[in-house]
This record gives C-alpha cells, sequence and structure tokens, in this order.
C-alpha cells in the first residue's frame, strides 16, 4: 500500500513547494494533501439593461460647443424619460474635451474646432422597452457608439449559491479523487477563485476584486434581450489527506 500512495505524496510535496514560491506569506502545510477544483453554472434570464452610448457637439468655438452639447444633452434626458428611464438611472456625467482638425478650412478660415463629447451609461429596468429605446438612440443624429449590457438585479444572490454548488463539487472531487489513493478526505487548508498555481495572487486580492458590476457592453443586433445570460463561479480548493478510507482499512484488516 505504501508504494500506492507515494505517487500522490510526492505531487502533494512538489504542489507545497510551487505554491511557497507563488506566495510565501501563505506556505501550505507540509503534510500530504490534494487539491480539486469545482465549478458551477446557470443560465438564467436578464431583468436589468444598462446602455452606453456618446454624443458630441463641434464648433470653432468651445462656448458655441458647449451650448450645442447641452441643447443635445436636454433633449436626449426628454427621450429616456418618454422610455420610462427614471432620472437617476442616467448617468452622464463623463466628459472630453479636445481639438480636432478640420478636413477644409471653416467659413471663417479656421483649420481646427472644439469637440466636446459626453458618455451616457442608462440602466433601463423595463427591458419591454429596450427594443423601442434602441431604435428612438439610432434615429438621432450625433448618438455613437451604442452598446448594451445585460445583468440580473439578484446576482449576489445568484453568486452565493453558485459558490456553494462549486464548493460542494470540489469537495466531491476531493473525496474522489483521495478514496482513489484509499485515503480519506482531510480539512480544507486552503481555498481560492484562481487554479493552484495561481492561488498565491488570489489570495492576496481584495474581496470583491476582479468582477465588475457588469459584464461587458456587448454591440446592439436586432435591439433584443438575449433569453438567458451565464453566471458561473469555479473554486479551487487544497484538503489535507485523511488517513486510510473505510474500503482501505477493511481490506487491511481481511488480509491479516
Amino acid at each position: 500500500m505504501r508504494r500506492r500512495l507515494l505517487p500522490i505524496l510526492v505531487t502533494a510535496a512538489g504542489c507545497a513547494a510551487m505554491f511557497a514560491s507563488a506566495a510565501s506569506a501563505a506556505d501550505l502545510p507540509a503534510h500530504p494533501f490534494v487539491s480539486t477544483t469545482g465549478k458551477a453554472q446557470i443560465w438564467v434570464a436578464p431583468d436589468i439593461a444598462a446602455l452606453y452610448f456618446d454624443t458630441g457637439a463641434q464648433d470653432g468655438s468651445a462656448e458655441q460647443a458647449a451650448a450645442s452639447l447641452d441643447e443635445l444633452s436636454t433633449a436626449i434626458a426628454a427621450l429616456l424619460a418618454e422610455h420610462g428611464v427614471a432620472e437617476n438611472d442616467i448617468d452622464g456625467s463623463e466628459l472630453a474635451k479636445k481639438t480636432v482638425a478640420l478636413s477644409k478650412p471653416a467659413a471663417d478660415g479656421g483649420t481646427s474646432a472644439y469637440l466636446l463629447t459626453r458618455h451616457y451609461r442608462v440602466q433601463v429596468r423595463d427591458l419591454g422597452r429596450l427594443p423601442g429605446l434602441v431604435a428612438a438612440l439610432l434615429a438621432r443624429d450625433h448618438v455613437d457608439s451604442l452598446s448594451a449590457s445585460f445583468e440580473r438585479t439578484d446576482k449576489d444572490s445568484i453568486d452565493r449559491e453558485l459558490m456553494g454548488q462549486a464548493a460542494a463539487d470540489a469537495r466531491a472531487n476531493g473525496t474522489l479523487l483521495a478514496e482513489a489513493f484509499g485515503r480519506k478526505l482531510g480539512p480544507a487548508v486552503a481555498i481560492a477563485r484562481a487554479p493552484l498555481d495561481k492561488m498565491g495572487q488570489a489570495l492576496l486580492e481584495p474581496p470583491g476584486a476582479g468582477r465588475p458590476t457588469l459584464p461587458a457592453a456587448q454591440g446592439i443586433k436586432a435591439y433584443s434581450v438575449p433569453p438567458a445570460i451565464p453566471f458561473a463561479q469555479s473554486v479551487t480548493a487544497v484538503f489535507k489527506l485523511g488517513g486510510p478510507s473505510a474500503d482501505t482499512a477493511a481490506a487491511r484488516k481481511a488480509s491479516r
């Protein structure tokens, strides 16, 4: 039996050395251990969306460009209100200003102009009104780079449930792996969302790091809401190897 257990013990020692070099502040214990990964995924219909788009105004006078942008912003606010978007769900505070070269001189002989742009992020809570809102925005002049992302308002609850499922999957996988070598699975000694070779970095990240509030925006296609969006969680756990499994202990006793 010792010969059968030797490969996993050597592998465990090698993993411990690798992990120690990656995260000296979080060394794994010297005793034999086994690492496993658990995963869980679900597709759920979205119940909220975010629209992203830019508006802009250009003029040889910075004051006139600003006045034109303000007029355009007022019209955009009215359009959004017509489609049921609350004022608190509109973020148009991001402004940019730059000077651009004109392809041909202006009437006053100027060769450059001021370009002022405003970036919008708009939450749409009634997805039934999204196609009409998108069509109205696309029909307006000076509305560019329209894209959208979709999410669930209860995403935190979904993520917690999936994390529990992923943890259970990691423990089940660890149990099967340990039993394959005639051992019991002991307690967890390290847990992270990253694979084993990246656990050092993951353990040093602050809680919640690496996940945006909303998924990356996608280009608008056919103005339609996707039927479902994916949620997934994964976890890597390192367990201490326990003593012989029940079957192994029984076999040893029978062989005596």
